[in-house]
């Protein structure tokens, strides 16, 4: 009974996303700078529900979403463009290179308990020791792709819903698996989940694996959605700071919540840098960063916690006066 409700739930949202992508669609199809926009708002909510198997489910605060973006951008673009592999597989491959990139950098940390504020320090530096790695080795060039398997707009905010679709989904099952519980108990309570015989480090580090996958698979439709590659666009600190934030408002573990994050203040963010940046240079980022502020002082729990308060506030309202019925 409760398998089938869950499953009912499942397809319930699962509809629900697939609409939203195709309303949207509709609504900016005939405008490709706006169409652009949602690709990119729909790209950035893919890269949230990733970070949210590591940070939302695991609380690991994670800083390195664009250390493992750029190597997966780089080895798929690379076996794509000069050696001429098929997308898909190359797509694979730029996603395997950065799971073992993870496995490699994740394994020692957790053996040695680097938790908490220092892992996000340790993964924050990594982002940058891998641009510096990576700017000696090709050099601070930008190299563009001769061969663009995906053409138009269209195609390319197909390939980013269907993206979406798939690590929706994925979450979905790490949610509901054996590992999300295990996951989920790490993060409440790391010491107490070892003391009932959870191998955290294992967890975490396939964790960890499974985030670094999806989000170097998804490199290279960032590659194909700029026209080119650069390492300070993909190496990028203050993108997987936002990216973090995005998952922590979105509320630890919440699905729903990091897809609102992801769309609503993603989507704030740049209209206000494309509408204000102009005017006032850095305006925007003023703005951004009240509204984040805010949102942080008025319900740490992120946007789970203020459709909570709003749903108590709408059957308080309801209530009739002097209880009668």
């Amino acid at each position: 009974m409760l398998r089938s409700l869950r499953r009912r739930g499942l397809y319930l949202r699962l509809i629900g996303l697939v609409v939203l992508l195709a309303a949207m669609y509709i609504a900016f199809m005939t405008n490709k700078y706006y169409l652009l926009f949602i690709t990119n708002l729909v790209f950035f909510a893919a890269i949230v529900l990733a970070w949210n198997i590591i940070g939302g489910y695991a609380g690991q605060l994670d800083l390195g979403t664009t250390g493992y973006m750029g190597v997966g951008a780089i080895v798929s673009s690379i076996l794509s463009n000069n050696i001429g592999l098929h997308p898909l597989i190359s797509i694979i491959l730029g996603g395997l290179s950065s799971a073992l990139l993870a496995g490699a950098i994740g394994f020692p940390m957790f053996r040695f308990g680097v938790r908490e504020v220092w892992y996000a320090l340790s993964t924050a530096a990594i982002v940058v020791i891998l641009n510096n790695a990576v700017r000696l080795l090709i050099g601070p060039y930008e190299y563009y792709l001769r061969v663009r398997p995906i053409k138009t707009y269209d195609e390319l905010y197909l390939a980013t819903s269907i993206a979406l679709v798939l690590v929706f989904l994925l979450n979905h099952a790490v949610n509901n698996s054996r590992l999300g519980y295990y996951l989920k108990a790490i993060r409440e309570d790391e010491l107490a989940a070892e003391a009932i015989g959870v191998d955290t480090r294992r967890y975490k580090l396939l964790a960890l694996m499974i985030y670094a996958f999806i989000v170097g698979s998804l490199g290279y439709l960032y590659v194909v959605m700029i026209g080119y590659f650069y390492t300070y666009r993909f190496f990028d600190t203050g993108i997987s700071v936002s990216i973090a934030i995005l998952g922590i408002i979105g509320g630890l573990g919440s699905i729903e919540g990091c897809l609102v994050s992801a769309f609503l203040l993603r989507g704030v963010g740049e209209y206000l840098r494309t509408s204000l940046a102009h005017i006032i240079p850095g305006l925007h980022l003023l703005l951004y960063g009240a509204v984040l502020i805010t949102l942080g002082v008025v319900e740490p729990e992120g946007i789970p916690g203020i459709a909570r308060r709003f749903t108590t506030l709408l059957k308080t309202t309801k209530r009739p006066v002097g209880g009668v019925k």
